[in-house]
């Protein structure tokens, strides 16, 4: 023969802060007295008990005991159904424990409260209003705010929907309210308001909750208030003093100041000026009475000839009959070494460089410096450049068996984006001009 326990059928129901009994009858289907404990099971063990503790039953008979539970009034316990068991333990047999189980209805309950922070605002374009929504029930309430005044002389800056506040959380809402018309003069007009929080209705079998109206009022400044009157009065005045002082005393004297100042620099510029004209003048009668006996003869040139002492960046103006000239100089070189590329001129001639383009096809790193006559002209990195051009206004000039160097220093192979790796740096120099 084994124990046997039931609860009452029909669902317990309570409110989060109230009790309830609820009856569980137990019968000793044994042989033996037996003496039964109780074990409350579930979420409701923590605020539930069993009374009496313990139970005693001679074989073949029954007996009742009452399941007493009182939930807090507190946020935590959320409202609807919540399952529970209570396990009857036999002090002789245990093995022949048994755990009926029940269903509990914890009904919804409302505390709502709402506050308006500060109570008074002021402005001259309006002031900004905190509203505290504070919900201390057990079922999240929905909130919706509205603002009215005595004569419709506010606007109210209100959220477009229903503010949601959980369960033991308070939400705050930043409200706006402002005059409808601007003063701007006078005394300070005090508008007195109120903002209506209203909570809509909860689930099923929870309180009606009432709104909550808010009292507070704006006390609107006008735009311009006296102190600032006097005080642009004030200005305005200074600024016609100092008007009048800049226009009768200082302009006057700064501009004698200026004239005095600069009488001695545009005398010695207008002198100069004039010692320039004259010079111009005469230059101008010596050249037209030379003309007829500086005029080359027959099969002869006035230009002078090439030297072959010619520097680069000086020499005379390319002849009528200079030729155009270019020429492509290439050095490759290993990591960590120098390799270099010559271009001779010819003897007799001279050369003008005009333009300069530098190559750096695969990327490489290192220096590539170009000399003329030993003279070092440029030494760029290549690191900063693919392809890199110069022009020059003013040739560079070298003269006859004068040397072009291009001197290439590898510093690390480069890595052109397809074909195979380069095992070392190459770069190219173009340079063109006139051969003369």
């Amino acid at each position: 023969m084994t124990t046997s326990a039931h609860l009452d059928a029909s669902p317990g129901t309570v409110l989060p802060g109230e009790e309830a009994r609820i009856p569980l009858e137990i019968r000793n289907g044994g042989n033996i007295v037996e003496a039964y404990s109780f074990e409350i099971l579930g979420p409701a063990a923590d605020w539930s008990v069993v009374e009496p503790a313990t139970l005693s039953l001679n074989p073949g008979t029954g007996g009742q005991v009452e399941l007493v539970v009182h939930p807090p009034r507190d946020t935590t316990v959320p409202p609807g159904e919540l399952l529970y068991a209570v396990r009857v333990l036999p002090q002789e047999q245990p093995h022949c424990a048994t755990v009926p189980e029940g269903v509990l209805h914890i009904r919804p309950y409302a505390d709502f409260t709402a506050e308006l922070t500060p109570r008074l605002g002021q402005g001259r374009t309006g002031a900004r209003f905190q509203v505290a929504l504070d919900n201390r029930g057990n079922y999240p309430l929905s909130v919706a705010l509205s603002g009215k005044d005595q004569g419709d002389l506010l606007r109210f800056g209100l959220p477009s929907g229903p503010t949601v506040v959980e369960p033991g959380r308070a939400a705050f809402v930043q409200l706006a309210v402002k005059p409808k018309r601007w003063m701007w003069r006078g005394v300070a007009v005090p508008h007195v308001f109120q903002v209506i929080a209203a909570p809509s209705p909860g689930p099923e079998g929870a309180p009606e909750v009432a709104p909550e109206p808010l009292d507070g009022s704006l006390l609107q400044r006008p735009i311009v208030s006296a102190g600032l009157l006097k005080l642009l009065i004030a200005l305005l005045v200074l600024l016609g003093v100092l008007a009048g002082l800049w226009f009768g005393l200082l302009r006057p004297v700064v501009r004698s100041a200026a004239k005095e100042a600069v009488k001695a620099p545009v005398e010695a510029a207008e002198s100069k000026a004039a010692e320039a004209k004259d010079a111009a003048d005469e230059a101008k009668e010596a050249a037209s009475a030379g003309a007829g006996g500086d005029k080359p003869g027959p099969g002869g040139s006035a230009a002078p000839s090439p030297s072959a002492s010619a520097t680069p960046g000086t020499g005379p103006a390319p002849l009528p009959q200079a030729a155009l000239f270019s020429h492509r100089l290439t050095s490759t070189a290993p990591a960590g070494g120098t390799a270099a590329a010559t271009y001779t001129v010819p003897d007799g001639k001279v050369l003008r460089l005009t333009d300069l383009v530098l190559e750096n096809p695969q990327g490489d790193a290192g220096t590539i410096m170009l000399s003329v006559g030993g003279k070092t002209l440029l030494a760029p990195a290549l690191e900063n450049f693919r392809e890199q051009d110069f022009h020059w206004a003013s040739a560079i000039l070298a003269g006859p068996e004068q040397k072009v160097t291009v001197t290439l220093t590898c510093r690390t192979v480069g890595r052109p984006p397809s074909g195979p790796a380069p095992d070392r740096c190459s770069s190219a120099v173009l340079f063109s001009g006139t051969l003369e």
